[in-house]
């Protein structure tokens, strides 16, 4: 794929605590904490989740003027080649996890629609006690499964879906709301699959009535370099979680994904411009942290305590990569 004639359109940066006060070029401040406070600049964007440690907000900053908004439900902010865009789902909607789910991915279609020459390369799914109902019948009336559901049923209507997926992660918080953010950007950028792993959009019945909607990864070429989009990513080799009940080996097991993913993105020599590692409780982290301070050594790692979407999964990470 060529690369086309902008470079990278977009600067991250990863902070401590949010600007109080966000500039004229800022696409996204997206603020990881265990509460969230109202906020009406569409730009800020509040992730309910606990930090174990490190940097709590990511700083999304463009050269080009931003135009941000409200249409519906979503908030957004738009610069030249790339955008965020949000949604939020209270928790009275939620009592019908499918029909939520499909309204809300209904309206962030109909958004990228609009706007003829965007593409949706990146989703963030927060799910509220994303596991309530899996002990129902054969476990498809968890809530999980039930927003894999809805998401398929908007997706899945474009003829040729599984070859234009977003990156995507799904985490469960506290409360019963959704939270989806996605970014989007001027180019589709490549979908990457991960030989090590069936793709998420081809699990067996024994996951759910639909399988999960998402690619592995996209990379973006610009021309001053390449991004990385990596999906959050989790001990699961072929369809099947490995080492359930040992944390550290997921982690190495993990790992050994993003790897791959590297790899067959291109190069070994990407680096970390983000990395977020999500950890099922803060006992996890004590256990596993020596390692990953020897495996992430130079990685300025959030470590977010959030429930993972197999109830056998310790961690995920999600990284953001750059070359």
């Amino acid at each position: 794929m060529s690369p086309p004639p902008i470079p990278r359109p977009y600067r991250l940066r990863t902070l401590t605590q949010a600007p109080p006060r966000l500039g004229d070029h800022t696409l996204a401040c997206v603020v990881h904490a265990a509460a969230i406070t109202a906020d009406e600049d569409p730009r800020r964007i509040h992730v309910p989740l606990p930090v174990l440690s490190g940097p709590a907000v990511e700083l999304w900053e463009t050269d080009s003027a931003v135009h941000c908004g409200h249409e519906g439900r979503i908030a957004y902010a738009q610069g030249a080649a790339i955008l965020f865009a949000q949604l939020r789902v209270d928790g009275s909607a939620m009592r019908d996890p499918r029909r939520a789910t499909a309204a809300a991915y209904a309206e962030l279609t109909a958004f990228f629609a609009r706007r003829r020459g965007w593409h949706w390369v990146r989703s963030w799914n927060y799910i509220g006690d994303i596991h309530r109902n899996a002990e129902r019948g054969n476990g498809d009336e968890e809530r999980y499964r039930q927003f894999v559901l809805g998401r398929h049923d908007v997706l899945s209507a474009e003829p040729g879906f599984e070859a234009r997926l977003p990156a995507a992660t799904a985490i469960g918080t506290g409360g019963d709301a959704l939270l989806v953010y996605v970014l989007g950007a001027r180019q589709p950028g490549l979908q990457i699959e991960n030989p090590r792993q069936v793709s998420a959009f081809r699990y067996p019945r024994q996951y759910g009535p639909r399988s999960p909607s998402f690619s592995r990864a996209r990379r973006l070429d610009w021309a001053n370099g390449a991004d990385l989009i990596v999906s959050g990513t989790a001990s699961v080799v072929g369809h099947e979680t490995a080492h359930p009940g040992d944390a550290e080996r997921q982690l190495r097991e993990t790992l050994e994904n993003l790897r791959q993913l590297r790899r067959d993105a291109g190069a070994d020599t990407w680096g970390a411009a983000s990395t977020k590692l999500f950890v099922r409780d803060a006992a996890i982290w004590a256990s596993v942290q020596p390692t990953v301070r020897s495996l992430l050594p130079a990685t300025e790692l959030c470590v977010l305590e959030g429930e993972i979407c197999r109830a056998d999964l310790a961690l995920e990470i999600e990284v953001l990569l750059q070359r």
